[in-house]
Protein backbone atom coordinates (compact mmCIF):
# COMPACT_ATOMS: atom_id res chain seq x y z
CA UNK A 1 0.00 0.00 0.00
CA UNK A 2 1.42 3.47 -0.97
CA UNK A 3 0.80 5.14 2.74
CA UNK A 4 3.43 7.85 1.27
CA UNK A 5 0.69 8.63 -1.47
CA UNK A 6 -2.03 8.58 1.01
CA UNK A 7 -0.16 10.59 3.51
CA UNK A 8 0.50 13.72 0.45
CA UNK A 9 -3.59 13.44 -0.02
CA UNK A 10 -4.22 13.95 3.32
CA UNK A 11 -1.60 16.78 3.68
CA UNK A 12 -2.87 18.87 0.42
CA UNK A 13 -6.80 18.06 2.18
CA UNK A 14 -4.99 20.14 5.06
CA UNK A 15 -3.47 22.83 3.73
CA UNK A 16 -4.92 22.61 -0.40
CA UNK A 17 -8.02 24.37 -0.31
CA UNK A 18 -8.50 23.91 -4.00
CA UNK A 19 -8.27 20.02 -3.25
CA UNK A 20 -10.83 20.60 0.04
CA UNK A 21 -12.74 22.10 -1.24
CA UNK A 22 -13.61 19.36 -4.49
CA UNK A 23 -13.04 16.75 -2.13
CA UNK A 24 -16.35 18.26 0.04
CA UNK A 25 -18.10 18.44 -3.37
CA UNK A 26 -16.99 15.02 -4.32
CA UNK A 27 -14.49 13.01 -2.65
CA UNK A 28 -13.82 10.36 -5.01
CA UNK A 29 -13.03 12.48 -8.12
CA UNK A 30 -11.23 14.82 -5.62
CA UNK A 31 -8.39 12.35 -5.45
CA UNK A 32 -7.73 10.91 -8.67
CA UNK A 33 -4.79 12.70 -9.19
CA UNK A 34 -2.99 10.90 -6.51
CA UNK A 35 -1.99 7.40 -7.13
CA UNK A 36 -3.75 5.18 -4.71
CA UNK A 37 -5.88 2.05 -5.03
CA UNK A 38 -9.45 1.04 -4.57
CA UNK A 39 -9.00 0.32 -1.08
CA UNK A 40 -6.51 3.53 0.06
CA UNK A 41 -9.59 5.33 -1.97
CA UNK A 42 -11.37 3.92 0.28
CA UNK A 43 -9.71 4.75 3.71
CA UNK A 44 -10.79 8.34 2.90
CA UNK A 45 -14.82 7.51 2.45
CA UNK A 46 -14.88 7.96 6.75
CA UNK A 47 -13.73 11.20 6.32
CA UNK A 48 -16.58 13.90 7.44
CA UNK A 49 -15.92 17.06 4.80
CA UNK A 50 -17.00 19.45 7.88
CA UNK A 51 -14.45 17.96 10.13
CA UNK A 52 -12.32 18.27 7.63
CA UNK A 53 -13.01 21.96 6.83
CA UNK A 54 -12.96 22.77 10.84
CA UNK A 55 -9.49 20.39 11.26
CA UNK A 56 -7.53 22.33 8.43
CA UNK A 57 -9.09 25.63 10.25
CA UNK A 58 -7.72 24.91 13.51
CA UNK A 59 -4.26 24.09 12.04
CA UNK A 60 -4.23 27.50 9.98
CA UNK A 61 -5.30 29.42 12.83
CA UNK A 62 -2.30 27.72 15.20
CA UNK A 63 0.10 28.32 12.78
CA UNK A 64 -0.86 31.95 12.42
CA UNK A 65 -0.56 32.16 15.70
CA UNK A 66 2.74 31.30 15.87
CA UNK A 67 3.75 33.46 12.98
CA UNK A 68 2.07 36.52 14.63
CA UNK A 69 4.65 35.91 17.25
CA UNK A 70 7.26 36.29 14.49
CA UNK A 71 5.73 39.75 12.97
CA UNK A 72 3.70 41.13 15.47
CA UNK A 73 3.60 44.81 13.97
CA UNK A 74 2.99 43.47 10.33
CA UNK A 75 0.02 41.13 11.51
CA UNK A 76 -1.77 43.84 12.96
CA UNK A 77 -1.47 46.00 9.93
CA UNK A 78 -2.36 43.65 7.69
CA UNK A 79 -5.48 42.84 9.75
CA UNK A 80 -6.24 46.57 8.66
CA UNK A 81 -5.99 46.12 5.50
CA UNK A 82 -9.02 45.44 3.33
CA UNK A 83 -8.86 41.60 2.66
CA UNK A 84 -6.10 41.10 4.75
CA UNK A 85 -7.49 38.17 6.94
CA UNK A 86 -7.69 36.23 3.82
CA UNK A 87 -4.35 37.20 2.73
CA UNK A 88 -2.67 35.66 6.08
CA UNK A 89 -4.79 32.71 6.07
CA UNK A 90 -4.32 32.02 2.36
CA UNK A 91 -0.84 31.97 3.14
CA UNK A 92 -0.83 28.76 5.25
CA UNK A 93 -0.74 26.72 2.55
CA UNK A 94 1.06 23.58 1.03
CA UNK A 95 3.63 26.09 -0.72
CA UNK A 96 4.58 27.02 3.01
CA UNK A 97 3.79 24.12 4.87
CA UNK A 98 6.18 21.98 2.77
CA UNK A 99 9.10 24.53 3.58
CA UNK A 100 11.19 23.33 6.66
CA UNK A 101 10.14 24.04 10.17
CA UNK A 102 13.25 26.41 11.12
CA UNK A 103 12.70 27.96 7.72
CA UNK A 104 8.64 28.11 7.60
CA UNK A 105 8.41 31.45 9.66
CA UNK A 106 10.95 33.54 7.51
CA UNK A 107 9.32 31.77 3.71
CA UNK A 108 6.18 32.88 5.27
CA UNK A 109 7.24 36.58 6.19
CA UNK A 110 9.12 36.86 2.37
CA UNK A 111 5.96 35.69 0.92
CA UNK A 112 3.82 38.14 2.42
CA UNK A 113 6.26 40.99 2.34
CA UNK A 114 5.40 40.32 -1.81
CA UNK A 115 1.62 40.12 -1.04
CA UNK A 116 1.86 44.12 0.30
CA UNK A 117 2.17 44.96 -3.15
CA UNK A 118 -1.45 44.05 -4.14
CA UNK A 119 -2.86 45.95 -0.81
CA UNK A 120 -4.10 49.36 -0.92
CA UNK A 121 -2.60 51.76 0.69
CA UNK A 122 -3.45 55.76 1.70
CA UNK A 123 -0.10 56.32 -0.07
CA UNK A 124 2.91 55.30 -1.73
CA UNK A 125 5.31 56.61 1.45
CA UNK A 126 2.47 54.64 3.66
CA UNK A 127 3.15 51.62 1.85
CA UNK A 128 6.88 51.90 2.36
CA UNK A 129 6.84 52.31 5.86
CA UNK A 130 4.87 48.92 6.03
CA UNK A 131 7.54 46.92 4.13
CA UNK A 132 10.44 48.71 6.22
CA UNK A 133 8.66 47.04 9.10
CA UNK A 134 7.73 43.94 7.46
CA UNK A 135 11.52 43.83 6.36
CA UNK A 136 13.03 44.49 9.91
CA UNK A 137 10.54 41.61 11.48
CA UNK A 138 11.69 39.44 9.00
CA UNK A 139 15.45 40.10 9.38
CA UNK A 140 15.12 38.64 12.89
CA UNK A 141 13.36 36.01 11.65
CA UNK A 142 15.67 34.74 9.59
CA UNK A 143 18.47 35.18 11.64
CA UNK A 144 16.28 33.47 14.71
CA UNK A 145 16.69 30.60 12.29
CA UNK A 146 20.08 30.89 11.29
CA UNK A 147 20.77 30.38 14.68
CA UNK A 148 18.61 27.59 15.71
CA UNK A 149 20.21 26.25 12.84
CA UNK A 150 23.63 25.99 14.05
CA UNK A 151 22.60 24.81 17.37
CA UNK A 152 20.59 21.77 16.29
CA UNK A 153 23.14 20.83 13.11
CA UNK A 154 26.11 21.13 15.45
CA UNK A 155 25.02 20.76 18.91
CA UNK A 156 26.49 23.88 20.61
CA UNK A 157 27.46 27.15 19.34
CA UNK A 158 30.54 28.05 17.81
CA UNK A 159 31.48 32.12 18.54
CA UNK A 160 34.16 33.18 19.13
CA UNK A 161 34.59 35.32 22.47
CA UNK A 162 34.24 39.10 22.16
CA UNK A 163 37.52 41.19 22.73
CA UNK A 164 37.89 45.09 22.67
CA UNK A 165 41.34 45.76 21.88
CA UNK A 166 42.97 49.00 23.29
CA UNK A 167 42.97 49.62 19.65
CA UNK A 168 39.29 49.07 18.63
CA UNK A 169 38.81 52.29 16.51
CA UNK A 170 41.75 51.90 14.16
CA UNK A 171 40.87 48.23 13.31
CA UNK A 172 38.41 47.65 10.21
CA UNK A 173 34.29 46.45 11.60
CA UNK A 174 32.08 43.93 10.49
CA UNK A 175 28.03 43.10 11.63
CA UNK A 176 28.39 40.25 14.56
CA UNK A 177 26.97 37.32 13.38
CA UNK A 178 22.68 36.97 13.90
CA UNK A 179 22.46 40.24 13.66
CA UNK A 180 20.18 42.33 11.44
CA UNK A 181 19.46 46.23 11.13
CA UNK A 182 16.37 48.15 9.14
CA UNK A 183 15.67 51.70 9.06
CA UNK A 184 11.81 51.61 10.05
CA UNK A 185 9.83 54.81 10.46
CA UNK A 186 9.12 54.55 13.81
CA UNK A 187 11.03 52.90 17.21
CA UNK A 188 9.84 49.10 16.84
CA UNK A 189 8.68 49.24 20.60
CA UNK A 190 6.58 51.67 20.19
CA UNK A 191 4.96 50.78 17.17
CA UNK A 192 4.23 47.50 19.06
CA UNK A 193 2.89 49.65 22.09
CA UNK A 194 0.70 51.43 19.61
CA UNK A 195 -0.28 48.94 17.03
CA UNK A 196 -0.47 45.70 18.91
CA UNK A 197 -3.41 44.89 21.47
CA UNK A 198 -1.82 42.28 23.06
CA UNK A 199 1.67 40.22 23.19
CA UNK A 200 3.18 37.03 22.08
CA UNK A 201 0.45 34.12 21.36
CA UNK A 202 -2.72 36.77 22.59
CA UNK A 203 -2.23 38.74 19.40
CA UNK A 204 -3.79 36.52 17.07
CA UNK A 205 -6.73 35.76 19.00
CA UNK A 206 -7.04 39.64 19.53
CA UNK A 207 -6.87 40.70 16.10
CA UNK A 208 -9.08 37.81 14.92
CA UNK A 209 -11.52 39.05 17.35
CA UNK A 210 -10.98 42.78 16.68
CA UNK A 211 -8.39 43.76 13.99
CA UNK A 212 -6.49 46.94 13.76
CA UNK A 213 -8.80 50.26 12.75
CA UNK A 214 -7.77 51.40 9.32
CA UNK A 215 -7.88 54.93 10.39
CA UNK A 216 -5.21 54.18 13.40
CA UNK A 217 -2.74 52.52 11.43
CA UNK A 218 -3.21 55.73 9.28
CA UNK A 219 -2.82 57.95 11.83
CA UNK A 220 0.18 56.49 13.65
CA UNK A 221 2.41 55.73 10.40
CA UNK A 222 2.04 59.05 9.40
CA UNK A 223 4.11 60.34 11.68
CA UNK A 224 8.20 60.89 10.61
CA UNK A 225 10.65 59.60 13.36
CA UNK A 226 12.83 57.23 10.91
CA UNK A 227 15.13 54.97 13.73
CA UNK A 228 18.14 52.57 12.44
CA UNK A 229 16.74 49.20 14.18
CA UNK A 230 19.47 46.67 15.35
CA UNK A 231 18.74 43.27 16.18
CA UNK A 232 20.79 40.32 17.45
CA UNK A 233 19.19 37.15 17.89
CA UNK A 234 20.77 35.16 21.29
CA UNK A 235 20.10 31.77 22.98
CA UNK A 236 17.35 32.60 26.09
CA UNK A 237 17.75 28.85 27.12
CA UNK A 238 19.94 25.91 25.22
CA UNK A 239 17.93 22.66 24.06
CA UNK A 240 19.77 20.66 22.08
CA UNK A 241 16.61 19.41 20.27
CA UNK A 242 14.63 23.36 20.36
CA UNK A 243 16.80 26.04 22.22
CA UNK A 244 14.49 29.21 22.66
CA UNK A 245 15.68 32.45 20.74
CA UNK A 246 15.70 35.77 21.26
CA UNK A 247 16.50 39.15 19.94
CA UNK A 248 18.60 42.20 21.85
CA UNK A 249 17.76 45.12 19.78
CA UNK A 250 19.62 48.78 19.71
CA UNK A 251 17.76 51.83 17.83
CA UNK A 252 19.88 54.76 16.81
CA UNK A 253 18.66 57.69 15.51
CA UNK A 254 18.31 58.47 11.43
CA UNK A 255 21.62 60.23 11.31
CA UNK A 256 23.55 56.92 11.89
CA UNK A 257 22.20 55.25 8.84
CA UNK A 258 24.70 56.77 6.05
CA UNK A 259 27.30 55.63 8.58
CA UNK A 260 26.42 51.96 8.89
CA UNK A 261 26.79 51.61 5.12
CA UNK A 262 30.63 51.05 5.89
CA UNK A 263 30.17 48.48 8.65
CA UNK A 264 31.63 46.51 6.28
CA UNK A 265 34.54 45.17 7.67
CA UNK A 266 36.71 47.12 5.07
CA UNK A 267 36.95 50.46 7.08
CA UNK A 268 37.80 51.34 10.90
CA UNK A 269 35.71 53.49 12.92
CA UNK A 270 38.97 56.12 12.81
CA UNK A 271 38.66 55.91 8.88
CA UNK A 272 35.29 56.70 8.64
CA UNK A 273 35.48 59.78 11.91
CA UNK A 274 38.34 61.11 9.49
CA UNK A 275 35.86 61.11 6.57
CA UNK A 276 33.25 63.33 8.86
CA UNK A 277 35.87 65.79 10.05
CA UNK A 278 36.81 66.65 6.45
CA UNK A 279 33.04 67.39 6.01
CA UNK A 280 33.74 69.62 8.79
CA UNK A 281 31.67 67.53 11.73
CA UNK A 282 32.88 68.94 15.03
CA UNK A 283 34.47 67.47 17.93
CA UNK A 284 31.76 66.65 20.03
CA UNK A 285 29.71 64.88 17.34
CA UNK A 286 33.20 62.64 16.34
CA UNK A 287 33.25 61.31 20.24
CA UNK A 288 29.95 60.60 20.30
CA UNK A 289 29.83 58.86 16.96
CA UNK A 290 33.06 56.85 18.77
CA UNK A 291 31.15 56.10 21.92
CA UNK A 292 28.06 54.73 20.00
CA UNK A 293 29.84 52.39 17.67
CA UNK A 294 31.74 51.37 20.90
CA UNK A 295 28.71 50.61 22.39
CA UNK A 296 27.42 48.45 19.21
CA UNK A 297 31.04 46.03 19.79
CA UNK A 298 30.50 45.70 23.70
CA UNK A 299 26.75 45.00 22.95
CA UNK A 300 28.29 42.45 20.29
CA UNK A 301 25.91 44.52 17.23
CA UNK A 302 29.57 44.66 15.80
CA UNK A 303 32.71 42.80 15.64
CA UNK A 304 36.35 43.72 14.73
CA UNK A 305 37.02 42.24 11.14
Amino acid sequence: MSYQEQERALFDLLFDSTVRDNFCKDSTSALYQYELSEEELNDFSVIRPDALVLDAKIRADLLLSHFCRTFPVSFSIVSSLENGFDVLKGLVDVETMRTTTIDRATFFGRRLGESLQHFSFHSADEQAKVSAVLEAELGMAWTSASLKREVMDNGQLHIKPSQIDGDWSTQSIKLAPYVCAAMIPESYEKLKALLCSEVDCDLWRSLSKKSLAASRRKKILEKDEPRLFIARAHISHMSRCEPTIDQKTVELSEGFAPLFQHVNGTVSVDYILDQLKQIGAQDEMLQSIKATFLQLLESEMLEQA
